[in-house]
């Protein structure tokens, strides 16, 4: 749980960097001219023709220490992306930063400078790289939506493994001769799994929460459980809670809490 966390907080500060990234590269763009560069006499070339002019040292420092953090930014991002939670987006997250032979432009272009240009107008050219960098970071930020599904899948696993434990405990003491230990034990396990219905339906709660009301009745009115599911909860855990948890009245009971105390 503590990696899957640790990788939560990585993404989140890629991209904040991102943030930080177009900024720079948007800048760049408006500030460095574009300059008409005619084809030869006499012939007709359908390519792109405008180029960017010379930059300044201080577009140039810029430009280096842009290059520099988009590096590192790629370079980590694709640790994740093409690792076990993306893998089948690493092509086109791949094909974002450097182009294709089609002719399509990638994030490294934009921020280097050096491909002719279709167009010289300012805004179109922008809004390419925004679209162009906006899919490399949607493909990592939907890291996290997986990472998110991982987390619920291992809270049911774990969740499952413990009811599996609690139901089969309360079971053994039932065989024993002990159903009041055994009703309070399944209590247990009925409460987790609530709980755990709460998490898959991205239901909030406290950690004083219990059965009844709060875990139910939240349950009940988002329509993740039905008035049948309902009821037949409530009837668990009052046979659980009150017939069970409460403290024994009779000689026989107050000898069987000795017994297993």
């Amino acid at each position: 749980m503590k990696e899957i966390e640790g990788i939560e907080q990585t993404i989140n500060g890629l991209e904040t960097d991102a943030i930080e990234i177009e900024r720079a590269v948007i800048e760049l763009l408006r500030a460095v001219e574009l300059i008409h560069k005619p084809d030869p006499a006499e012939t007709l070339f359908f390519a792109p023709s405008n180029q960017w002019s010379e930059l300044s040292d201080l577009e140039q420092q810029k430009q280096r220490d842009t290059l520099r953090k988009y590096q590192r930014w790629y370079t980590v991002a694709h640790r994740y992306v093409g690792g076990e939670y993306a893998s089948e987006r690493v092509d086109e997250f791949n094909q974002c930063y450097s182009g294709d032979k089609h002719g399509n432009y990638g994030v490294i272009d934009y921020i280097k400078l050096e491909r002719l240009q279709w167009s010289r107008n300012k805004s179109r050219i922008i809004d390419e790289f925004w679209r162009v960098f906006e899919i490399q970071r949607s493909i990592l930020l939907s890291v996290s939506d997986v990472i998110g599904i991982e987390r619920i899948n291992l809270r049911e696993l774990i969740s499952s493994d413990f009811i599996d434990r609690e139901v089969d405990g309360a079971d053994c003491l039932c065989r024993t001769g002990h159903p009041r230990a055994a009703g309070v034990l399944a209590r247990v396990a009925l409460e987790r799994q609530l709980r755990t219905l709460c998490d898959r339906y991205g239901l909030e709660y406290r950690k004083e929460d219990g059965i009844e009301p709060p875990l139910m009745q939240r349950l009940y009115e988002n329509d993740c459980i039905d008035l049948t599911q309902l009821g037949t909860i409530r009837h668990l855990a009052e046979i659980g809670g009150e017939k069970c948890g409460h403290a024994a009245t009779s000689p026989a009971m107050r000898s069987e809490r000795r017994s297993i105390g």
